[in-house]
């Protein structure tokens, strides 16, 4: 029998998990479901310690790559292992509780050969919880030159889950940091603005995973990781004459904090607003963050009627039906 030659992917698509099997399998299905592209899959499992290798090892699917750190090295280096061994002229990444619509990289790549000289691509995102149910929104900005703006303010959504880069421009700038992880992203990003235009897809295409309670232990070490991007970017911002965003980073940790239940850090992350940077309405949030959760949550839900979603998300439904139930999990 003549072997198939085989098929160079068009994209590869890296995906760091840690003992999250079950929603890496959803994120997975999602990945898999592009429409009209060639991919490789690279799982990239960082250490885990429950049955991601196993299962991993017996996917039926062929576009599906497993790669394994024998101890925990944190989502920078999975991210880069992956990095290192893809095929594809194209790189996408995703975490490994975030979902994807079935056409989100054929219109990235579809943006890109549209717009020559750009070299990645982002979309836009909806925050999503555990049952894939939508709740706020955001688009990307229009620019294709995003460099300036994300020296100040990370301003593409989506986590690390919406971004398509040209795999030798990725190489070039080193990859992502290891020193950090939470902010990773956003350094990543702040490199690719600053050395080649964005072709942005203006469409809702990624599914964030909001997760109280991963949230509520993430604060610190993100109030750590944005002081070490300040020092790190200090010498680009000034050459530019930007300074960080500090009001729209303490209204996002404020955010968090509030959401989650960190009431005390709310308070102070609030305060902090309120007291150094006159922002007056940050007194009536800290207030609020000692309310009652179901009061918060009817907040949430008069904002979300307030500002519903630009466009139907109709692939979601998929995940809203039972799915992480599933004992099978795939």
């Amino acid at each position: 029998m003549t072997q198939e030659p085989e098929v160079t992917p068009e994209v590869t698509v890296v995906i760091p998990s840690h003992n999250r099997r079950r929603l890496m399998a959803r994120t997975l299905h999602a990945v898999l479901a592009q429409r009209d592209v060639a991919l490789e899959v690279l799982v990239v499992d960082d250490g885990s310690r429950d049955d991601t290798t196993a299962w991993l090892s017996a996917h039926p699917d062929p576009r599906v790559h497993a790669h394994r750190h024998p101890e925990p090295r944190g989502v920078s280096a999975a991210r880069n292992t992956g990095l290192a061994s893809a095929r594809g002229r194209w790189v996408a990444f995703t975490d490994d509780d975030d979902l994807w619509a079935p056409d989100k990289l054929r219109l990235q790549l579809d943006a890109l050969a549209d717009d020559p000289g750009t070299r990645w691509s982002c979309v836009g995102a909806v925050n999503v919880d555990l049952g894939a149910r939508p709740h706020l929104w955001h688009l990307p900005l229009e620019s294709r030159d995003l460099g300036v703006t994300l020296l100040r303010i990370n301003c593409v959504p989506g986590g690390g889950s919406g971004v398509l880069v040209d795999r030798a421009l990725a190489v070039e700038l080193g990859g992502f940091d290891e020193a950090i992880s939470n902010l990773a992203d956003w350094d990543f990003y702040i490199r690719l603005g600053l050395a080649a235009p964005v072709a942005p897809v203006h469409r809702l295409l990624v599914g964030y995973l909001v997760d109280a309670g991963g949230m509520a232990h993430g604060i610190g070490r993100s109030e750590r990781e944005y002081r070490y991007l300040d020092v790190k970017h200090e010498r680009d911002r000034r050459a530019r004459g930007v300074e960080l965003d500090r009001v729209n980073w303490l209204s996002y940790l404020g955010g968090l904090a509030y959401h989650s239940g960190q009431r005390a850090t709310a308070t102070r992350l609030h305060g902090t607003l309120a007291a150094r940077h006159g922002q007056s309405r940050s007194v009536r949030t800290a207030v609020g963050s000692w309310l009652p959760l179901s009061v918060k949550r009817a907040r949430q839900a008069a904002w979300l009627t307030r500002s519903p979603l630009p466009e139907p998300c109709e692939w979601l439904e998929p995940y809203q039906s039972g799915w992480l139930d599933d004992p099978r999990g795939d």
